[in-house]
């Protein structure tokens, strides 16, 4: 894939969930000579990487805080990166600012597309811009072919095809980015609970004989500046102890955090990590 066009600025808003993420974007940042300033997240966001660098903590519904503060360090350009345990309407606490937000779309059931949508939109009609972590670090994003030394199996081909559909299907509904398949049927969904729960939910319906396989891709109205799907060490580690013998990533399109270790543990495993474009280059390889 072709490098990221250089982005010129020295300050950027770094607005920080759960992860090894946010700490590496803030180590490019100051290779790069950029200053970061952080929002963190009581329960969510890291302490350390709030060590030395400019930042306040934050509720989850402390939009106006948040807003309040790029301002006042004349920062324009974030970046949002990391999970976020998404809590219950009634734990986020709403300031001003975020019950005025919602109360464009009221209280109907929203996924988390619709939610970071809606911020972006808020945060752009601040004067904010909104960038993607791969805008400064492109050496995330999975690219086609297999990290590591193992590759697909024959009878993989059939259940990562399906496991691509499924993935795209869930993710068009807001529902989730990743399915778990064997034997060329879906064992699990994931839905709230993020994919390392997916993956140990799943780890007793396996069948006997070969692994399933993780699918993991990005929405297909997912904007690529918020909540692109990422794995890393711990979710090669949970898939390995669940039984499974791959993953499969939709390439250019799903963050791999950690790549060097990925590549390590997957070897150790004997298992097979790769990048493939959606619908495409399973067929033929």
């Amino acid at each position: 894939m072709p490098a990221t066009q250089e982005i010129n600025i020295n300050k950027l808003g770094i607005i920080a969930g759960g992860g090894s993420l946010p700490a590496y974007l803030i180590s490019v940042c100051k290779d790069k000579g950029i200053e970061p300033f952080i929002v963190g997240f009581d329960g969510q966001t890291n302490p350390d990487i709030m060590s030395g660098n400019t930042h306040i903590w934050a509720g989850l519904g402390s939009v106006g805080k948040v807003i309040k503060f790029f301002k006042s360090k004349d920062v324009s350009d974030l970046v949002l990166i990391g999970g976020v345990k998404r809590p219950s309407f009634t734990e986020i606490k709403p300031d001003l600012k975020a019950v005025k937000m919602l109360s464009k779309i009221g209280l109907r059931a929203l996924g988390d597309n619709d939610l970071l949508c809606l911020l972006k939109s808020e945060l752009e009609g601040e004067g904010f811009i909104l960038r993607a972590i791969h805008d400064f670090c492109d050496d995330l994003l999975v690219t086609q072919g297999a990290i590591g030394c193992y590759n697909l199996e024959p009878e993989d081909r059939i259940n990562i095809e399906l496991g691509l559909k499924v993935s795209q299907a869930i993710g068009a509904m807001d529902i989730g980015q990743s399915v778990i398949v064997q034997n060329g049927m879906v064992i699990g969904v994931e839905a709230v609970e993020g994919t390392d729960e997916l993956i140990k939910r799943c780890a007793p319906l396996l069948q006997s004989g070969r692994g399933g396989i993780l699918v993991k891709t990005c929405k297909p109205q997912q904007d690529k500046a918020l909540d692109m799907p990422t794995i890393g060490v711990q979710t090669v580690k949970n898939a390995y102890k669940a039984g499974l013998c791959g993953i499969a990533l939709q390439a250019d399109n799903v963050l791999v955090s950690d790549l060097k270790n990925v590549a390590k543990y997957a070897d150790e495993y004997k298992m097979f990590v790769i990048g493939t474009s959606v619908f495409k280059q399973i067929k033929g390889k």
